[in-house]
C-alpha cells in the first residue's frame, strides 16, 4: 500500500544493460532494512522501479536480470533507410509484458503498489521533460507505453507514442532526475548514478570524476561526451537542491518580518518556488544531502546497449559495494 506521506525515496540513473548495477545497490540497502517509498526512475531505472512498485525485491529482480540477454531487450533494425534508429526494442516489450518483470495492475492500485513510481520521458517535439505518476495526486495508469518511452534512447531505440504524444528517453533532459524526488517531500534520498563521481573533502559535496587520461579516438572522445551529457542534468540537480535548502534558511529570517511585511515575504517566496521549479513549502524542513552511489571507474560506453551475464555478475556486484562505500562516507554503520 502506497504511503500517505512518504520519507524516502531512491534515485535510479539510466544506463541501458548497466542497470544490474541497481540491483546490487538494493541489495545492500535491503540488508540494512533501508526500504524506499518512492522510486524514480529514467530509462533503465523506470524499469527497475517499475518492477519495485510490482512488489519484486533485489532477490527476485536479480534472478530477473540473471537470465537477461540482448536479444530479451533489442534487435536489429532492418529497414536502415526508413527506420530512425539503428535499433528495434519489441523483445523488450515482450519481456517485460511476458517475463515476470512488471505486473501493471498492481503498480497502478495505491492499495496494492509496493512503492510510489516516478517515470521520466521527454516529449520530442518540446523537450519538456515529463514524469508519470502512480500516485493519487496526479495519477497516471502506468502501462508498457509509459516504460518503454523513458527507454526510447535517440537514434539508439525508437520513439514511444502515448496518444498523440512521442517521447524520448527521459535521460535526455535528466538521466537521474533527483528534482522529482524532492518534489515528493522525501527526507531521505539515495541516488544511483553510473558515472564515476567522488566526494571533496573540503565541503563533501559530490564532483565528477576526471577520466584518468583525455581521449585518444573517435570512441574514447564519444564515450566521454555521453557519460558528461547524462550527469549534467544531475549537477544542475543538486545545485536546486542546495538553493532549497537555502530557502528553507533564509525562511527562518524571513518569518521574523513576515507580521509587518508580509505581502512581500509572499511574494519573494513565491518567486523563488517558481525559480527552482518546485514548491518550498511554509512547513519545509532542511533536507540532508543525498546519499550517492557511484563507481568508481567509467563503465563501458557499450554496455549501455550490451546484456551479458558477465556484466550482470560485474555491475551487481560492483553497486554493492559502492553503495557500501557511500553508506560508509555517509557516517552510517555497515552491518
Amino acid at each position: 500500500m502506497l504511503k500517505e506521506d512518504p520519507k524516502r525515496a531512491l534515485v535510479l540513473s539510466g544506463g541501458g544493460g548497466r542497470g544490474a548495477y541497481h540491483v546490487g545497490v538494493l541489495r545492500f540497502l535491503e540488508e540494512h532494512e533501508w526500504y524506499p517509498d518512492v522510486v524514480v526512475g529514467t530509462s533503465i531505472g523506470a524499469v527497475n522501479g517499475a518492477a519495485l512498485a510490482s512488489g519484486h525485491n533485489a532477490n527476485s529482480l536479480w534472478a530477473l536480470w540473471r537470465k537477461l540477454r540482448t536479444k530479451d531487450v533489442q534487435k536489429p533494425n532492418w529497414n536502415p533507410f526508413t527506420a530512425v534508429s539503428l535499433l528495434d526494442t519489441s523483445p523488450l516489450r515482450h519481456t517485460l509484458l511476458n517475463e515476470g518483470w512488471v505486473d501493471f495492475e498492481r503498480i497502478n492500485d495505491p492499495e496494492k503498489a509496493a512503492v510510489h513510481l516516478r517515470i521520466t520521458a521527454t516529449e520530442i517535439t518540446t523537450g519538456q521533460l515529463h514524469i508519470f505518476s502512480n500516485s493519487l495526486n496526479n495519477k497516471t495508469d502506468i502501462s508498457v507505453e509509459h516504460i518503454l518511452s523513458s527507454c526510447s534512447i535517440p537514434l539508439i531505440y525508437p520513439h514511444t507514442n502515448l496518444g498523440e504524444t512521442k517521447y524520448w528517453d527521459g535521460a535526455v533532459v535528466a538521466n537521474t532526475p533527483l528534482s522529482a524526488a524532492i518534489a515528493t517531500g522525501a527526507e531521505e534520498i539515495i541516488v544511483v548514478v553510473m558515472t564515476p563521481m567522488e566526494q571533496t573533502q573540503e565541503d563533501q559535496n559530490y564532483r565528477p570524476m576526471l577520466p584518468k587520461s583525455l581521449p585518444t579516438n573517435l570512441y574514447e572522445a564519444a564515450s566521454m561526451t555521453l557519460e558528461w551529457a547524462l550527469l549534467a542534468s544531475f549537477q544542475a540537480d543538486m545545485k536546486m537542491f542546495e538553493l532549497i535548502n537555502s530557502l528553507a534558511s533564509i525562511r527562518d529570517e524571513l518569518s521574523k518580518i513576515q507580521a509587518d511585511y508580509p505581502d512581500i515575504v509572499n511574494q519573494y517566496m513565491q518567486d523563488m518556488n517558481n525559480f527552482v521549479g518546485a514548491n518550498v513549502k511554509q512547513d519545509y524542513k532542511r533536507l540532508e544531502k543525498p546519499i550517492i552511489a557511484a563507481p568508481q571507474d567509467f563503465i563501458p560506453v557499450e554496455q549501455i546497449v550490451s546484456y551479458t551475464k558477465d556484466w550482470h555478475e560485474k555491475l551487481y556486484q560492483m553497486g554493492y559495494d559502492d553503495m557500501k562505500r557511500a553508506w560508509q562516507n555517509a557516517g552510517r554503520v555497515v552491518e
